[in-house]
């Protein structure tokens, strides 16, 4: 009885081997809960919260750079605007036009100065826009600690807000050059040309702001690809060599078989010898 017992020991170790290798398998972890190994999985639970935190940062971004996009676009508009526009002032200022002429040519540098408003005043996305006035600066999550964030400052495009000037705020919304009392001078250009240096300061801020969004996107992705890695090195089974383990057990498992079946003949056959 006692080879009995010992066969009947090691085939029920076997069986539990082979239904763990199955298991592996099955599911393609080797570390599938706490009860496999308490420490390796508490790792890899703390490593998939920092992806998620991650894949929350890159909503950000996305989000984020959606509104730097828009108000790039809107503000290198502006900025093609005001070539035009000084391109009327500087000619309005010839001392040889009749005022017919020179009026004619404010009206256009207006209109254009309207089209601009326009543009920064409808520079929104996710009702976001930073050209307007009074637009709110822009804080964007950009890793997985809460306070890992990279603000884009707003820039005020609207005319008259310090940074776009036409000089006329108080007359473009009418769009009416009658009511300029005087022809434009040399320093009037002066200070246009002043407000175009500023406005591609900003376009140039927004640009550097749109790249460092992509970077840092850039770099959560690697760093979630690289986690991801790692928490597979921890916990994904080798399904080649779980294979080849589930072959050995099972060979094992049909020798145990035999064995048991030899122990099981061999009180019988002592028991012939006494009939």
């Amino acid at each position: 009885m006692t080879s009995v017992n010992s066969a009947l020991q090691h085939m029920t170790k076997l069986q539990s081997q082979t239904a763990a290798v199955q298991d592996r398998i099955a599911t393609g972890l080797k570390v599938g809960s706490a009860s496999d190994n308490g420490t390796v999985w508490a790792r890899a639970q703390v490593m998939r919260a920092d992806n998620d935190s991650r894949r929350s940062a890159l909503n950000s971004i996305d989000l984020g750079a959606g509104v730097v996009e828009t108000a790039l676009a809107a503000a290198e508009g502006i900025s093609d605007l005001m070539v035009e526009m000084h391109g009327k002032l500087v000619a309005a200022t010839d001392t040889t036009l009749d005022e017919q002429s020179w009026r004619s040519l404010m009206t256009d540098f207006i209109v254009l100065g309207n089209q601009a408003t326009r543009l920064a005043e409808n520079a929104s996305f996710n009702d976001s826009n930073l050209l307007e006035s009074g637009g709110d600066d822009l804080s964007v999550l950009i890793g997985k600690d809460p306070g890992n964030t990279l603000a884009i400052a707003a820039e005020d495009l609207t005319d008259g807000g310090g940074i776009f000037d036409a000089g006329l705020a108080a007359n473009l919304p009418q769009a009416d050059a009658s009511i300029i009392v005087t022809q434009p001078t040399t320093a009037d250009v002066t200070a246009f040309e002043s407000s175009m240096t500023d406005v591609t300061s900003a376009v140039s801020r927004l640009g550097v702001g749109l790249k460092s969004l992509e970077i840092q996107k850039e770099l959560l992705v690697k760093q979630m690809d690289v986690t991801s890695a790692g928490i597979g090195n921890l916990v994904d089974a080798d399904l080649g060599r779980e294979s080849a383990k589930l072959q050995a057990l099972q060979v094992r498992e049909q020798l145990g078989m035999q064995a048991l079946e030899v122990a099981n003949r061999s009180p019988r056959v002592i028991l012939s010898f006494f009939q």
